[in-house]
């Protein structure tokens, strides 16, 4: 059985007073239980969805659906399921005069009793930020604010846990630090992390859906996507490089150098490989010497579906 769909957004598009489009015709679905991330550039559309799905933002058409509620059709229903989400902003609120357990203690106070599992010692204690409880926000360092953010979020143990760009910003080390508690915050729960960081993604999600322009390029898990690409063959020939090129391009074949080889672009490894080989062998009266598939680089990847 399918697990429950806990974040849809279906065709949304989000227009700007000033004409600039947000998201366009967006489609995405977030099971139960996955660390899914929204991947691309600065401007691609990510905080859109982020504020869309906090209800700052409300869709110019199509829906979004966070725990079975329409956010923008529902308002009444939205801030009960809301006490189950929890969400870290871009740019988090800092309060310059409390102290780092002033803060936690304000986000416990914001839920009701029936959602508050867990205590403000217990949320510092997860997040490495005990020593700081009597600390003014405004001398944490931009790791441990971004610590306290994460720590205020998890206060309702939420159901749903959505990031966006917590580690912007950050130098390489503090970034590294934070990922770490970025991994056993979105552990068992449901989590959106959005980041413009293939590698942050790839080490903290299981499922992507990547942006650009507002639109969706790509989503699935990553295997599915390097699957979905254009495969790839490594030829090598005794002939050299600059032979084989020529010849895979009379052949009207797509094909690179690469490091003493050609990579060749083939519709379907299975059917097009043999083929491929026939051409070279019998046509061209070429004498390759290796003809394998070659895994793609998702870097590749993702620079095919914005073409």
């Amino acid at each position: 059985m399918d697990k429950p769909i806990q974040i849809h957004f279906k065709a949304v598009t989000k227009r700007f007073p000033d004409a600039t489009l947000g998201l366009q015709e967006a489609s995405w679905a977030i099971e139960e239980g996955a660390s899914a991330c929204l991947l691309g550039p600065p401007g691609s559309g990510k905080t859109t969805a982020v504020r869309v799905l906090e209800g700052s933002l409300e869709p110019t058409g199509g829906s979004v659906l966070l725990l079975g509620v329409n956010v923008a059709q529902e308002p009444r229903r939205y801030r009960d399921i809301r006490k189950h989400v929890g969400i870290v902003p871009q740019s988090p609120g800092m309060y310059a005069d409390r102290t780092a357990g002033e803060y936690l203690a304000l986000a416990c106070s914001l839920y009701s009793d029936r959602y508050r599992v867990i205590t403000p010692d217990e949320a510092e204690e997860m997040l490495g930020l005990s020593e700081y409880r009597h600390t003014r926000m405004t001398y944490l360092s931009p790791n441990y604010q971004r610590r306290l953010a994460l720590a205020a979020a998890l206060v309702a143990n939420p159901e749903v846990l959505i990031l966006d760009e917590p580690t912007a910003g950050l130098d390489p080390l503090a970034a590294q630090d934070l990922r770490h508690y970025l991994e056993v915050a979105m552990r068992d729960r449901t989590a959106l992390l959005c980041t413009h960081n293939q590698d942050e993604a790839q080490g903290l999600c299981n499922y992507v859906i990547k942006l650009h322009g507002g639109r969706v390029e790509a989503e699935g898990t990553w295997e599915q996507i390097r699957e979905g690409s254009m495969p790839r063959l490594r030829v090598a020939a005794r002939e050299g490089v600059d032979r084989l090129l020529a010849e895979l391009q009379k052949f009207g074949f797509h094909a690179e150098a690469d490091q003493g080889s050609v990579l060749v672009e083939v519709p379907n490894v299975r059917k097009d490989g043999p083929d491929l080989l026939r051409k070279l062998l019998n046509e061209a009266r070429i004498d390759v010497y290796e003809c394998a598939p070659v895994r793609q680089p998702l870097e590749r990847v993702f620079a095919e579906t914005g073409r």
